[in-house]
């Protein structure tokens, strides 16, 4: 588990539902056609902190083994950079 203290782990657990809520308008706008690049990198960013959080504080790898923590953190944003490439070739080739 972690060793963060209860009172740590519930200020990481409302950041975490803080990112979740402000994502949700932001999920809203990807599907406008007008700019959906910019909060398609938005969306994935906050993503990609929401993993760290939960890596670093709920499964206790703040002071784990850097290798693990390094890995568990760069397999999230190693999706979400093919993520933003593939939305940014999408926009700079448009198919059609």
């Amino acid at each position: 588990m972690s060793d963060r203290s209860p009172k740590q782990l519930k200020k990481t657990w409302m950041i975490l539902v803080l990112m979740i809520v402000s994502g949700l308008p932001l999920s809203l706008k990807v599907q406008d056609p007008a700019a959906p690049l910019v909060f398609t990198l938005a969306l994935l960013t906050l993503a990609v902190l929401k993993a760290r959080l939960v890596v670093l504080d709920f499964l206790g790898l703040r002071s784990g083994p850097r290798v693990l923590r390094v890995g568990l953190i760069a397999w999230p944003l190693f999706f979400a950079l093919a993520a933003a490439a593939k939305a940014l070739i999408a926009v700079v080739s448009p198919v059609g």
